[in-house]
């Protein structure tokens, strides 16, 4: 037996009402039909009518023209996202529970081989064991999928109405690629700022409005298509909570674009107004709270299409932060907010906006998996494309967009790594417009802590020599060190073992502090080394060097382990220059060559120099010091080979 809460026309109160399992459906129907005649008392406004897009025809003869179009899109797309191997076999393994369950039947969700991410990424003869999956056009609303798992995007949208027709096409055709690329979508519009003279009933058919806009734009490049749910968010004075499930949750299992008015009622059926943060940790919660049950839903994304764009910076070059770590970042980027809205340089406005979004992500993230990510973004870039529509006007020697939203998808990172230097990010200037924008987006997740040894404050300027030249960390005793982790992560990810006591012996006395990443899922050992090469009198020429730089083997390529460490050694440790070596073959080379200011073949060796800081070259001293260190620190492995 389920309890299910109905009211009709001007009731005032909620009319409890005992239904069997057998019956549900039917009253989700009369409830639906019962809620659209409420809806519209005293209203004859066209754009307040509920649109039901489980029961309009789906697509008009014209608009199948426009399928081709955006198969190839989203081909393009897909290969402009720059997904690694480890990224692709990421994504498709969530396929391998559900595609032996799944029935070759009509009523299954994937019945044609129309998306084959496989090809991608595989041989030739790995594509045909590679998950196939597409659509069907017999699919109908009233059947269930026998898919377990479904995946799901919470998706927010602030100020739709100010969206031009070409964004909000370019946006559906976004949803509807994630909906191919089996992301089932929740949808919530919400006013971008609250307008003080407008009524509740006034938002209310403003948001309506707008729904129907996005919902007749996703029919046009979805074949599930779209439905409006407006009356699913109660409050009271205590909690917001999502009180009729189904009406939101089986549209999700069928594919269906499921879009929420953020708007509430009261327990008396009483209009009023509802904060977005509220609304999405409610759906967020009320998926969760689905874990148990039968067909499961996971929530591996949050995002938050706002015109404010990403977490303004106001460090970064591009204004703009790439990636949160919340566990390390959180209270900081908070205090730059505040410090940004007390000098003037962002309004209150943005600020009090940026800071929801905030919020958003460290609510909604802290009940998920670590796995799962917030995702920032303009509506317009969310809206661009690889397409021939949206990018007609970029020339043939400019690099076209890669789309936030499926890039994020496939990779679960941001478009472009966090810990690349600024100079690699272009800016249109008017002295070079073909170069590509600057990057508006932020990705947010749970992340990890980072412990830094020696502590530094933030208005420090990173780590300082030592007036007499050594250091007294001792990896061995100093108490905020575990060393048995530390070896294990090193010996993990070199794939061979540390000879431990010669490696203490070398660098006794010359340890700059250590960067850890969680619970010893990557880390960084520095040193300060002298040249002459191996006095230890103190000189002032004194080395700042990356001894180790690891990161478990389970941890690589995801997380963002490795950006983390890098972005903590070079902008707040070592922040006016640090230098390493690698083995001319290491595979890691392009990692390094893509976030080193310059790097250099040592003659004779086979070791690849690589520095970061400003004026290297040119300080020949400087030069040469750096080339002693890395041509002659000896190893210390217990094989005896001289890699690093």
């Amino acid at each position: 037996m389920t309890i299910y809460t109905l009211a009709c026309g001007k009731a005032s109160a909620f009319v409890p009402v005992e239904l069997s399992s057998a019956s549900m459906s039917a009253a989700n129907t009369s409830f639906r039909r019962c809620y659209t005649h409420r809806h519209h008392i005293g209203s004859t406004s066209p754009q307040h009518h509920r649109y039901h897009a489980a029961t309009e025809p789906r697509r008009h003869a014209s608009s199948l023209n426009t399928d081709a179009a955006d198969q190839r899109d989203l081909f393009v797309d897909i290969l402009s996202a720059n997904a690694t191997k480890r990224d692709a076999k990421q994504f498709l393994a969530r396929f391998k529970g559900s595609d032996s369950k799944q029935k070759t039947t009509r009523h299954n969700r994937y019945t044609k081989p129309t998306v084959n991410l496989g090809a991608l990424y595989s041989s030739a003869r790995a594509i045909a064991d590679s998950p196939q999956f597409a659509r069907s056009n017999t699919v109908a609303a009233s059947e269930q999928t026998d898919a377990k798992d479904i995946h799901v995007a919470l998706v927010s949208l602030k100020g739709a109405e100010r969206l031009k027709d070409d964004v909000v096409d370019g946006l559906a055709t976004t949803i509807s690629q994630l909906v191919k690329l089996d992301m089932s979508i929740i949808l919530v519009l919400a006013p971008d700022a609250v307008n003080p003279h407008a009524s509740i009933i006034e938002t209310r058919n403003l948001l309506n409005a707008q729904c129907v806009r996005l919902a007749r734009a996703i029919d046009e490049h979805s074949i599930s298509g779209a439905r409006i749910v407006s009356d699913a968010i109660v409050q009271d004075n205590h909690s917001t909570e999502v009180a009729y499930s189904t009406l939101i949750q089986d549209p999700l299992k069928k594919g269906i674009v499921t879009i929420i008015p953020a708007i509430s009622y009261d327990t008396d059926f009483q209009l009023q107004s509802a904060r977005l943060k509220d609304i999405m940790a409610a759906l967020s919660k009320d998926l969760l709270a689905t874990l148990n049950n039968k067909e499961s839903f996971s929530l591996d994304r949050i995002i938050l299409l706002d015109p404010r764009g990403g977490i303004p910076s106001q460090i970064r070059g591009d204004g703009a932060h790439i990636y949160v770590n919340l566990e390390q970042e959180l209270s900081d980027i908070r205090l730059e907010l505040q410090e940004m809205e007390t000098d003037h340089s962002h309004s209150k406005e943005n600020i009090d906006g940026h800071l929801e979004n905030l919020a958003i992500a460290n609510e909604t993230l802290s009940s998920l998996p670590p796995s799962s990510s917030v995702l920032i973004v303009t509506p317009e870039e969310a809206a661009e494309s690889s397409s021939r529509r949206h990018n007609a006007h970029v020339g043939p020697a400019t690099r076209k967009t890669k789309n936030a939203l499926i890039h994020n998808l496939l990779t679960n990172k941001p478009n472009v790594s966090s810990s690349l230097p600024l100079t690699r990010f272009a800016t249109k200037t008017s002295h070079n417009a073909g170069a590509l924008p600057m990057n508006r987006a932020t990705l947010v997740k749970k992340g990890m802590t980072l412990n830094i040894i020696p502590a530094i404050s933030r208005s420090a300027q990173g780590w300082t020599v030592p007036h007499d030249g050594m250091t007294k960390l001792d990896l061995r005793t100093d108490p905020r060190v575990d060393l048995h982790k530390l070896v294990h992560l090193i010996n993990d990810s070199f794939r061979r073992e540390l000879d431990v006591d010669r490696y203490l012996e070398r660098i006794a006395g010359r340890v700059a502090g250590l960067i850890i990443a969680g619970d010893y899922e990557g880390g960084a050992i520095l040193t300060w080394e002298q040249n002459p090469f191996g006095q230890q009198k103190y000189t002032n020429r004194v080395v700042p060097y990356l001894d180790k730089f690891a990161v478990l083997q389970s941890s690589q390529g995801s997380a963002g382990v490795a950006d983390i460490v890098f972005q903590a050694m070079v902008r707040t440790c070592l922040p006016s220059g640090v230098c390493w070596r690698s083995r001319s073959n290491n595979p890691a080379n392009k990692w390094y060559f893509e976030r080193a200011a310059g790097t250099w073949q040592i003659p004779d060796t086979q070791w690849t120099m690589f520095w970061t800081g400003e004026d290297v070259v040119e300080d020949v001293e400087r030069w040469n010091d750096y080339v002693a260190v890395c041509k002659n620190i000896k190893p210390t492995w217990i094989d005896g080979k001289a890699t690093e």
